[in-house]
């Protein structure tokens, strides 16, 4: 079982009702909502951080990958999703590498 750590903090009456009001409507502890509500922006977070850096081409689509959480499949279904192109590789990077492959032949 996992080792687990209390938080504490603070949020405004309208966003403890709101919580209050599901915790309700799903018949779950507010502490549950929180937990759930937590775990979803985390993951969002590490997703959104990992497609950023892809964009800039900071780290490979497998890095990506990995630091989404993601399995790569997953990952290149995500970048599709928002448009994103597979292939970071541009134009001037295409004939610098046939020009590698001609000189070297």
């Amino acid at each position: 079982m996992a080792q687990t750590v209390q938080l504490n903090i603070r949020i405004t009456r309208e966003l403890a009702e709101e919580i209050e009001q599901i915790s309700e409507q799903e018949a779950l502890r507010k502490s549950d909502i929180a937990r759930k509500w937590l775990i979803e922006g985390l993951r969002r977070w590490k997703i959104d951080h990992a497609v950023s850096r892809y964009q800039m081409r900071q780290i490979t689509l497998e890095r990506a990958a990995e630091e989404a959480g993601l399995a790569l499949y997953d990952m290149m279904d995500e970048l599709q999703r928002r448009g994103i192109a597979l292939d970071q590789t541009t134009p001037e990077e295409i004939r610098a590498s046939i020009k590698s492959l001609l000189a070297e032949a």
